[in-house]
């Protein structure tokens, strides 16, 4: 799937012409993938293109906002990054925590309330103090979700949910998926309707497995610190094209 390069103002003002305000997806989530290879193209460091993808989730985050989208989910850090250089894995973490202190005035103005899917005991200290009081403080905010996948994967939440129905000794009889979902991260979130994975790698790498089950996906080969407002408006258009059927005819 080719997604030209985003145009000027004109270009996304045409696009968003073309999007149904009454059949926006509820739940967009994005793999932001290609920050290695931008730095690569631009001679920089690896660390320069996560800076970068920094900018292009928020600009998406604003947009998603004006659109509609009540939840945006962003994969941040999988259980695998773990295994990314030392210093690349400090410098990512140290970048997350920055970024919550600067982006409050983000939640705040755009109303969104920050949520974190994931296994938050591994993180750092301070990053996980940020969280809390990021969490807590938009709590009330009601036009948006934004969901931080952070230090998560899809095989490792199924696993987790399993042990602990295992450990409350839940007869396997009564177990059905209303009730899994209750062991899972995203308990009380719908499913992604638009999966978006950027940089034209076409996997879902251990991305909410359980979830995206009839979520519609979207490959595009711009990389994420280049991924702006347009890119999101062609995801969208390109979603109200589609007929889900959910197995039906």
């Amino acid at each position: 799937m080719q997604n030209p390069d985003s145009g000027g103002r004109g270009q996304e003002n045409e696009l968003l012409s073309r999007i149904d305000p009454t059949r926006l997806p509820v739940h967009v989530a994005i793999i932001m993938d290609g920050n290695g290879r931008w730095a690569k193209k631009f001679k920089r460091k690896r660390t320069e293109g996560h800076r970068e993808g920094v900018k292009s989730a928020r600009v998406v985050a604003e947009c998603a906002a004006r659109l509609g989208i009540r939840h945006l989910t962003f994969y941040t850090f999988s259980t695998e990054n773990w295994n990314r250089p030392r210093g690349e894995v400090t410098t990512l973490m140290n970048l997350l925590h920055d970024n919550l202190l600067s982006n409050k005035s983000l939640l705040e103005e755009n109303d969104i309330r920050l949520c974190l899917i994931g296994d938050s005991g591994k993180l750092p200290g301070k990053l996980r103090r940020e969280l809390g009081k990021t969490i807590e403080m938009s709590k009330n905010n009601r036009k948006m979700q934004i969901h931080m996948a952070l230090n998560y994967g899809g095989r490792h939440e199924i696993l987790q949910a399993v042990r602990a129905l295992a450990r409350e000794g839940v007869d396997p009889n009564k177990i059905d998926e209303e009730l899994f979902r209750k062991y899972l991260y995203t308990d009380g979130i719908p499913d992604p309707d638009l999966l978006i994975r950027t940089s034209g790698e076409m996997r879902i790498s251990n991305f909410l497995l359980f979830q995206i089950a009839y979520s519609e996906l979207y490959f595009t080969p711009t990389l994420w610190p280049e991924f702006r407002e347009a890119d999101l408006y062609r995801a969208v258009i390109d979603y109200q094209k589609r007929k889900r059927r959910y197995g039906r005819l």
